[in-house]
This record gives structure tokens, sequence and C-alpha cells, in this order.
């Protein structure tokens, strides 16, 4: 959430990373409890039900029937 805030404040994501890390690895890293995950793949905004749609959209495009169609052909069944 630290890096996050930073981030919309216009802070480079990178540079954000580094900050909190070293407050974290300093001890001198504290925060309020509130979590507000809301960005794309994050633990609350995981995104799921748009992930496993573009999935199925894709693997579609794949034509594994046809292929499989083409296999019990040429194994006679």
């Amino acid at each position: 959430e630290q890096v996050n805030e930073e981030v919309l404040k216009g802070v480079p994501f990178r540079d954000a990373y580094k900050k909190v890390g070293l407050a974290i690895e300093n001890g001198e890293f504290s925060h309020s409890g509130v979590l507000k995950h809301t960005h794309e793949g994050s633990i609350g905004n995981l995104c799921t039900a748009e992930i496993t749609a573009n999935f199925e959209q894709v693997f579609a495009q794949f034509g594994f029937a046809k292929v499989n169609q083409a296999l019990e052909n040429l194994a006679g069944k």
C-alpha cells in the first residue's frame, strides 16, 4: 500500500519500492493498518473473472477439437 501511495504521488515505482524497502530494513517503517488493495492483480482485486475470460478466449483459438478429431481419424477410431 505504501509503495502504491508513493506512486500515486508521482514517485517512480522503482524509487518508491526502494524507499519503502529501506525503511523496512532500517526498522523505520510503520503503517496505519488500513489496506486498500484496489489495483489490478492485488489481493483485493485479483481480476480472476477477467483472467479466466481472457484465457478461455485465447484457448478457443487453438482449435484443439479439430486436432483431436484428426488424431482420432489417424488412429482409426
